[in-house]
């Protein structure tokens, strides 16, 4: 029973926090089973080109986040979770730039830069 107690803290303090947010970046913690689980591995090809091509367009071919456009444009999901149920909702798809889609997950960035695989000065130089 105290973790469900802890886990509706969270829940309550992370989705508050998001709301009064001036930012649109927002990293969820995302539970360990939804781990490279995605709309991308689970359509077809065609059917996922489709949604991200529609995705750009809707958000008039700029990254949702920081606005920046004439760049190559990655599609992102943003999901809720119910941690308890552990239940995942798709909330939105939105076109990101590859800096900003870095950093969502939380954490992915951190990883990137310990393995060498990108420069952290270019994150701080995109924000």
């Amino acid at each position: 029973m105290k973790s469900n107690k802890k886990i509706d803290k969270i829940e309550e303090s992370q989705y508050l926090e998001q709301e009064l947010s001036e930012y649109k970046l927002w990293g969820n913690l995302i539970p360990k089973g939804s781990f490279y689980a995605n709309l991308r591995k689970a359509l077809t090809r065609g059917l996922w080109n489709s949604l991200r091509n529609l995705v750009y367009k809707k958000d008039s071919f700029r990254c949702f986040i920081c606005g920046i456009s004439e760049v190559p444009l990655e599609a992102h999901e943003h999901w809720k979770y119910d941690y308890k149920k552990s239940i995942k909702k798709l909330h939105a798809v939105n076109a990101l730039c590859r800096m900003c889609h870095l950093n969502n997950p939380l954490g992915l960035a951190s990883i990137l830069v310990r393995e060498g695989k990108l420069d952290q000065q270019k994150i701080v130089e995109h924000w």
